[in-house]
């Protein structure tokens, strides 16, 4: 190698590994409401997987507290929308909640027949999927699971059976897509996490938890399969 071919190489800029791109999208879990220190999932992923190597992870929040499904799928035929979702290498989707909580009778309905209102919700959720795969085919998506906000309610019992069910149901509906996966998070809202602002969602220690698992799931299959 020359002198003049060694000068020229060292005055490359050196190659910077691609970040990795989080996009957080739905409801209240999704934009973070609760959050003591207003981080979400969004701003803790961010710092979790820059602290495990990844200094370059980049995460973008999307979520907006109150969303149903209908909301989020006319969200997703937004520009904006669809542009930031469409660089990501993952997606992290919490959706479904509040069409149980908002919608009139569901909650009376569910005490009846549970599993009835959970496939609808679930059709409804499924249909959210299949946008965001249209939008970004290579994205994996991270669905958060279900979590009891009202865990001294009259109905715990039930409210934590639905909550298990739920989550069965919905790993058994995309078990099939090699793209998706449930994040479990019953194990970490429990009664001692839920915000001290509103004693409903999470607080910053569930937050935190939830990225932690969340960052591990990523870097235990790369996203962009």
């Amino acid at each position: 190698m020359t002198r003049q071919n060694s000068a020229r190489q060292e005055s490359l800029p050196l190659q910077q590994p691609q970040p990795l791109r989080v996009v957080t999208v739905g409801d209240s879990l999704a934009y973070g409401t609760g959050d003591e220190e207003r981080k979400g999932i969004a701003g803790r992923l961010r710092a979790e997987l820059q602290a495990r190597g990844l200094s370059s992870a980049e995460t973008v929040n999307l979520g907006v507290s109150g969303a149903v499904t209908a909301d989020l799928l006319a969200r997703l035929r937004h520009e904006r929308t669809r542009s930031a979702l469409s660089d990501a290498d993952a997606i992290v989707l919490s959706i479904g909640a509040n069409d149980l909580f908002r919608t009139p009778g569901a909650r009376e309905e569910t005490l009846h027949d549970p599993l009835a209102v959970a496939e609808r919700i679930l059709t409804r959720v499924e249909e959210c999927v299949t946008q965001l795969h249209r939008i970004n085919p290579h994205a994996r998506i991270l669905i958060l699971g279900a979590y009891n906000p009202v865990p001294n309610h009259q109905y715990k019992t039930l409210i934590n059976q639905y909550v298990g069910a739920w989550d069965d149901v919905l790993a058994a509906r995309f078990e099939a897509d090699r793209l998706v996966s449930v994040v479990k998070m019953s194990d970490l809202v429990t009664p001692q996490r839920l915000s001290r602002f509103d004693h409903f969602h999470p607080g910053g220690a569930a937050y935190e938890a939830a990225a932690k698992r969340i960052a591990a799931m990523l870097l235990a299959q790369p996203a962009r399969a």
